[in-house]
């Protein structure tokens, strides 16, 4: 009895005393805790400079004019913006255009230009600060907010691609046009990558759609109408009598589409603004 308990006793000593052994004195516990926080502010801060890191792994990137987002690792939306005015007898409203640039390794692919001529030296800032090359670029129709940026874009010696139709459009109007052309209804500007499609007027009489195969994402251009809009726009150049029939032919072309994106507004999952398109244009519908 009485050894059992020395031996426990002895126990309880042996543990106290290897308890003492690896406690930290308070003052150093202190002083390295002391030395990790200013180090995390210091990164902290670090983090702040660096003007590419607007959110982590540089999902967004904003400059003064345009705003770039990574949709998939291939794929960027570039926004850019003018204040227009809808109505006569209410304020201008700023709205938002879509153009997409198509990574592939360090070669890069625009499709469709900024709103303005003034915002293409942001996006050649952003190209040069990732590392890109331009190989060219790509418009699917006449009006600003697809081809102000042609004649930035051909001063400075890139390849610019339209079709035949649209090239006519912009010279008539004395503007610049694009360095190379094509006349048929399907274009493929990169090999096995990106494709355009001319379903027919709509929009505009040129209007095409671009599509990517192997990350099935349709870049409709101002052809496709936002799930959020419930009207037309700007229609002064519309074929409005074909433009449902046309969304039908785009409908029926991609129904495995997994990301779709209008020009103005966000991309939606599925064919479901190729949907609206059709839904908001039925009314106007010829019958052909």
């Amino acid at each position: 009895m009485y050894k059992c308990l020395g031996l426990i006793a002895s126990l309880y000593h042996f543990v106290l005393s290897s308890i003492r052994t690896f406690i930290i004195p308070t003052s150093i516990l202190l002083f390295i805790m002391s030395i990790s926080s200013s180090h995390a502010i210091e990164l902290k801060g670090t983090e702040r400079k660096a003007p590419e890191l607007k959110k982590s792994e540089q999902a967004i990137w904003s400059s003064e004019v345009i705003d770039i987002e990574r949709v998939t690792p291939t794929l960027y939306l570039v926004r850019s913006y003018q204040d227009i005015q809808l109505n006569e007898d209410e304020p201008a409203v700023k709205m938002g255009a879509n153009s997409f640039i198509y990574i592939d390794d360090h070669d890069a692919y625009l499709i469709d230009t900024p709103w303005n001529v003034s915002d293409m030296p942001d996006l050649m800032s952003w190209l040069q600060m990732k590392g890109l090359t331009l190989k060219g670029a790509l418009v699917t129709h006449y009006h600003a907010d697809s081809a102000a940026g042609l004649g930035y874009l051909d001063k400075a010696g890139f390849a610019t691609y339209a079709s035949d139709m649209t090239n006519t459009l912009l010279e008539k109007e004395d503007k610049p046009v694009a360095n190379h052309t094509f006349l048929s209804r399907n274009f493929e500007f990169v090999k096995g990558r990106i494709e355009t499609f001319f379903p027919g007027a709509g929009h505009s009489m040129d209007n095409l759609v671009v599509w990517l195969p192997g990350e099935k994402i349709l870049i409709g251009g101002c052809f496709l109408k936002s799930n959020h809009s419930n009207h037309l726009g700007w229609t002064g150049d519309a074929d409005l009598e074909n433009w449902y029939h046309a969304a039908s032919r785009v409908n029926a072309k991609y129904p495995d589409v997994k990301l779709a994106f209008p020009g103005h507004g966000k991309g939606v999952k599925g064919a479901v603004i190729i949907e609206h398109t059709m839904a908001i244009t039925k009314e106007f519908a010829s019958l052909k």
